[in-house]
């Protein structure tokens, strides 16, 4: 591997800790020294935890490829019968399987790992007649993966350029990125499971409308070609948080 395809692989996490150091640098009451000892800290608990961690997984989740599986199935017509519900499917088949949904949506060649990372991932069940119907609308990964550590990476690097992006406009009236966040410092804990249930129903209905927003402008067997400008990256994220006061 050369050192140029070595360094573009790793691109997103050099903005990411481009992106945390700007939020230090920002900092007025950040010494050079303090920021210094802050870095070092933080690689020794980054190096302590990863041996904990260390995640190992034969072959890759490609979540997109299994999101896109999944809405295919639960929205063409083909897929859906009288009442507008997904059909039961077979894993193979040239038509009306899972195995037709992969070749449509342009992933033919994930098709025999998908369909186990379908499973592992919850979005499908198996029937009796040995065919599968889908069973939930997100991807619940079990354990940490390289799929879930580059996602969280994105995400914090996604959060920090979308605040940076929303204070850098001068124009008052320019549109500008959502972002907000409520939260309390001293919910009882008697109601975390409350909260934690709430959260779920109001995330899970914003993200299931979005989620067909995308998709629809999104198309289904869309080519990112390299170097074109015309396709971007977004999405929205939620989240919820439970943190002890200390």
């Amino acid at each position: 591997m050369s050192k140029r395809t070595g360094d573009s692989r790793h691109n997103k996490k050099g903005e990411l800790l481009t992106a945390i150091l700007t939020l230090c640098y920002l900092d007025p009451t950040l010494s050079p020294v303090a920021l210094s000892r802050l870095i070092s800290k933080s690689r020794r608990n980054a190096e302590a935890k990863t041996q904990i961690l260390k995640p190992r997984r034969k072959s890759s989740v490609n979540l997109d490829a299994l999101g896109q599986v999944v809405y295919q199935w639960q929205r063409s017509p083909r897929y859906l019968d009288n009442e507008g519900k997904p059909l039961a499917l077979p894993a193979r088949g040239r038509t009306r399987s899972i195995e037709a949904i992969f070749r449509e949506t342009g992933h033919s060649d994930y098709f025999a790992a998908g369909i186990k990372h379908l499973r592992d991932v919850g979005r499908i069940r198996r029937l009796g007649n040995r065919c599968y119907e889908p069973c939930a609308e997100v991807s619940i990964v079990p354990k940490l993966s390289p799929e879930l550590v580059e996602l969280l990476a994105h995400t914090m690097n996604r959060l920090v350029a979308t605040v940076l992006h929303n204070t850098s406009l001068k124009d008052k009236n320019a549109l500008r990125l959502v972002e907000r966040v409520t939260w309390v410092p001293d919910l009882p804990q008697r109601e975390v499971s409350s909260f934690k249930r709430f959260a779920r129903e109001q995330g899970g209905a914003l993200i299931d409308t979005m989620n067909d927003w995308l998709e629809r402008r999104r198309g289904t067997k869309i080519r990112r070609r390299i170097g074109d400008s015309t396709r971007l990256t977004a999405g929205l994220h939620v989240f919820a948080f439970v943190d002890r006061n200390r």
